[in-house]
């Protein structure tokens, strides 16, 4: 049997030699102390006895119940760190080879292009050698030739005067000879003598070689910093859900060098600086549809893939030229500092909407004629006579550049001023029809508005009286405005009222003037008494999401669009006398709510398909509006008057029922008239688009 001493491990932490005897409750976490642990680090502490029962037990259970969950929980902890560094570690070892792979593939690049210079120099040198060599041979062959020229004269001279000592008496034909060749001798050698002054030889090529020794330094410079080994540099590859779903914004900053394959598909925006990873037409993935290039990017634009609708271009170093920007796009921006002149093509020519910052200079033909849209962001300082004919629409947010009568185009009927717009009114011109107010900082007056404008509209947070609006204005539209209305806010000639999104004030403001009423996805909470007894035409429009209690029964002409609010056969109170019921594009629901009030139904290109029983008998007159295209076969016997727009649906000649007593074909309609049934006793033509000829017209 094992003593205790031998089972329990009882010696000090901080001295092993020693036993512990007691237990400190003045240090953290009950410490265990020796002799000299009280001594030397616990004097004047409060020591406990090992053998206090209480605290054992208190020990005990602590370390039962709280330390070893904790301590599980640690090892946990651990492992996941232990398995996350090997991962890291493992992914170190693989970078580590993939750059060494990298590192001995790069210097065999630099060992080609120094071995090619070698080769090149080498051959080079070579070939100035050759071409001395053939030089040295012209020399030596042309002097060895004349050497020997003067050779032969001289030894036929030496030969002559022996000859001459010794054969006195030769014949007169010897002496011609002899003379002959003597002649042959002196006539080389004084050609030689002549020209001794002007050999003509070639001369030899010195070759230098030139080594810059300054620029070495440079190649070392270049070759140390085209290699580095950094720490900073991201070891972590981003894959598919490296980044949550959540995420809707991404920024990739300078230096960025990594594959974009890893963005969620929830990522709409996304933000790219002076990123060093090279993008291709598959680098983007279809899910963004808004692209920014940010200060310093600098790579072509031709990646950006056709699903971007939006392009925001900020101080790019990248230099544009005509057909630089891809033409798909539906909203083009130029942000604050963007640096590049707007030659003429730049801009593609399909651009709809254009957003200019404070940009360099623009001229009459910066801005293509196709731009229908134009918004000036704040701080821009330029005239405005670069705007072609073609903008309609204008949007001036707190433009430095001071406005005056002629600032604005004649061909502009939309007029936007947006947050802190901080001018007078008066540069409005009288085309201008219709006028749209953000929080503007400028103060109105009663004579701020021109009485040209007659739409007027109020943005969200516009906070100002309306006691401005000029008595020409008949079409008012208010968004959740600050302003809190009362009676006398809304002037007696408006006649139609567009309660907008968010609108969240009681309707008592309402003029008994006002006979159209317009209401989107309003706050407020709508009662029966809410809508004043004038109003007469009442629109639910998109997004409309509360029960249709509230409808007073002055209503007569109802407009429902794809409403959100689910209508059931009671929804429309009973009490509601609504006679002409028009069903505007996209409404998407069934017509058993349809009260028998109607007689008078309108439909425009609605979702809903419709079958033979969808229409109430009660409905007399039935009104298919532009873009409705659904076969008439839905058409009951009860509907006697048929009225027919511009419908895309194709008829044919038994498309309209027999009970169609009259029949309207209106503005716009371009069909053969040949489907006008034998049972129509009475036909209306509009500004019809088809061309009539005799014979259209069934008997």
């Amino acid at each position: 049997i094992m003593s205790e001493n031998q089972q329990n491990d009882t010696k000090c932490l901080t001295h092993p030699h020693q036993d512990i005897i007691s237990i400190c409750s003045t240090c953290p976490n009950n410490t265990p102390v020796c002799v000299k642990c009280i001594t030397n680090f616990h004097n004047g502490h409060r020591i406990n006895k090992l053998n206090d029962l209480n605290l054992r037990n208190q020990i005990k259970q602590y370390f039962k119940n709280q330390t070893i969950p904790k301590l599980n929980n640690y090892i946990e902890n651990n492992k996941k760190i232990l398995d996350e560094l090997n991962n890291h570690f493992k992914q170190i070892k693989e970078n580590h080879t993939k750059n060494l792979d990298k590192t001995a593939d790069r210097i065999k690049e630099l060992k080609k292009i120094i071995n090619a210079k070698e080769n090149d120099v080498k051959r080079l040198l070579l070939t100035k050698l050759d071409e001395n060599t053939e030089v040295n041979n012209i020399i030596t062959t042309t002097i060895e030739n004349k050497n020997n020229i003067v050779y032969n004269a001289i030894k036929y001279n030496n030969d002559d005067n022996n000859n001459n000592n010794n054969n006195i008496d030769d014949n007169n034909n010897n002496n011609i000879n002899e003379f002959i060749e003597l002649l042959k001798h002196s006539h080389q050698c004084n050609n030689l003598l002549s020209n001794i002054n002007n050999n003509n030889l070639p001369e030899y090529i010195d070759t230098q070689l030139i080594i810059k020794e300054n620029n070495l330094d440079s190649i070392k410079d270049l070759t140390n910093s085209y290699l580095e080994v950094d720490d900073g540099i991201p070891l972590y590859q981003l894959i598919s859900d490296s980044i949550p779903e959540t995420v809707k914004d991404l920024f990739l900053l300078d230096g960025f060098d990594q594959p974009l394959n890893f963005i969620p598909p929830t990522v709409k925006c996304l933000n790219l600086q002076n990123i060093k990873y090279q993008l291709t037409p598959v680098s983007i993935p279809k899910t963004v549809t808004y692209l920014s290039l940010l200060d310093g990017f600098n790579q072509s634009l031709k990646f950006i893939p056709r699903t971007v609708k939006w392009l925001n271009l900020h101080n790019i170093k990248y230099q544009l030229i005509t057909g630089s920007i891809p033409n798909h796009f539906t909203i083009l921006e130029f942000s604050n500092g963007f640096s590049q002149t707007f030659t003429k093509g730049i801009i593609p020519g399909s651009i709809d909407f254009i957003i200019i910052g404070n940009v360099y200079q623009l001229t009459l033909d910066s801005i293509p004629a196709t731009v229908k849209h134009l918004y000036l962001f704040d701080g821009f300082n330029q005239p405005l006579n670069f705007i072609p004919p073609t903008v309609e629409c204008l949007y001036l947010y707190n433009i430095k550049y001071q406005l005056t009568q002629d600032s604005i185009p004649a061909t502009v009927t939309h007029l936007f001023l947006q947050d802190g717009f901080n001018q007078p009114l008066n540069f409005i011109p009288p085309t201008v029809q219709r006028l749209y107010l953000d929080n503007i900082k400028y103060q109105l007056t009663p004579d701020s508005i021109p009485a040209t404008v007659t739409d007027l509209l109020l943005l969200n947070d516009f906070n100002q009286s309306l006691d401005f609006i000029p008595p020409t204005v008949q079409c008012l539209c208010l968004e959740n405005i600050k302003y809190q209305l009362t009676q006398d806010s809304i002037p007696a000639t408006v006649t139609h009222l567009y309660l907008l999104n968010g609108f969240n004030q009681p309707l008592n403001f309402i003029l008994p003037t006002v006979k159209f009423l317009y209401l989107h996805d309003i706050k407020y909470q709508l009662t029966p008494d809410s809508i004043p007894a004038t109003v007469i035409h009442l629109y639910l429009l998109d997004d409309f999401n509360q029960p249709l209690n509230f409808i007073p029964p002055t209503v007569q002409f109802l407009y429902l669009q794809n409403i959100k609010y689910q209508i059931t056969p009671d929804s429309i109170p009973a009490t509601a006398k609504v006679t002409d019921l028009y069903l505007l594009d996209d409404f998407n629901q069934p017509f058993n709510f349809i009260p028998p009030t109607v007689q008078f139904l309108c439909l425009d290109n609605i979702k809903y398909q419709l079958t033979p029983d969808s229409i109430p008998a009660t409905v007399i007159h039935l009104f298919l509006q532009d873009g409705f295209n659904q076969p008439l076969n839905f058409i009951p016997p009860t509907v006697q008057y048929l009225y027919l727009d511009n419908i895309k649906y194709q008829l044919t000649p038994d498309s309209i029922p027999a009970a169609i007593t009259h029949l309207y074909l209106l503005n716009g309609f371009n069909q053969s008239l040949n489907i006008i049934p034998p049972t129509v006793q009475t036909l209306y033509l509009g500004n019809i688009k088809y061309q009539l000829i005799p014979g259209s017209i069934p008997n």
